[in-house]
């Protein structure tokens, strides 16, 4: 598609799939690619976790390695405002570092070697708070989260794969892999249903209650 031919959500003739922190380098032709830094190629800047400005006329939203850069309140916007944004049957698909292959594979707590438990202190902490990460996701996290929103049929995928081929093969990041039977990465899809629904206020005021106090009693 001519960039001189990109027509946002908003047009009636607009692109109706849009990337989610598209960065520099993972700008996709026939998406609506946003980030909230003007890189070159990208197509708007705004801030996800603030209201958007399509409401339920978005046929998919794409985020690769995105989540984890919001704070666990601004992922939670994130999401209400993509699933307010798609339509009936619209999907979502994510894909974010798992903790769990975090935590098997980047500290081995039968070490005893001093030098190697500092080596693996700092690669832990790198893999949270490194390249700007916020909070990582375990599988079960991550789908309660989902499906709190209102999402349904949250499944995830092996990395590439999906049952809708508009989702089959996404993902660019490389170095992918499983250790210790955990995958490097979680991809989740969910589905806007079609008839109206209403967020579990339960599991989000679990968030709040496990996680989110504690974080603003630090500020």
């Amino acid at each position: 598609m001519n960039l001189l031919e990109r027509k946002s959500p908003s047009h009636i003739d607009g692109i109706k799939q849009v990337q989610v922190g598209c960065g520099p380098h993972n700008v996709l032709e026939d998406w609506w690619n946003v980030d909230i830094r003007a890189f070159k190629g990208v197509d708007e800047v705004m801030d996800v976790t603030k209201v958007w400005a399509w409401e339920g006329i978005l046929d998919y939203i794409y985020g690769e390695h995105f989540i984890e850069h919001l704070e666990l309140g601004g992922a939670i916007s994130f999401l209400k405002n993509a699933f307010n944004s798609l339509k009936p049957g619209g999907k979502i698909r994510l894909s974010t570092p798992a903790v769990e292959w975090v935590l098997a594979t980047h500290f081995d707590l039968e070490s005893k070697d001093d030098e190697v438990r500092v080596h693996q202190t700092f690669a832990t902490n790198r893999a949270f708070h490194g390249w700007g990460h916020h909070f990582l996701y375990s599988r079960p996290l991550l789908k309660s989260l989902v499906a709190s929103i209102g999402f349904e049929d949250v499944k995830f995928f092996p990395y590439g794969e999906s049952n809708d081929p508009r989702l089959a093969n996404m993902e660019r990041h490389g170095g992918f892999r499983v250790s210790k039977g955990f995958p490097s990465v979680w991809t989740v899809e969910g589905t806007r249903p079609k008839s109206n629904v209403s967020a579990d206020e339960n599991f989000l005021a679990r968030c709040q209650n496990e996680y989110l106090k504690y974080v603003a009693s630090g500020h």
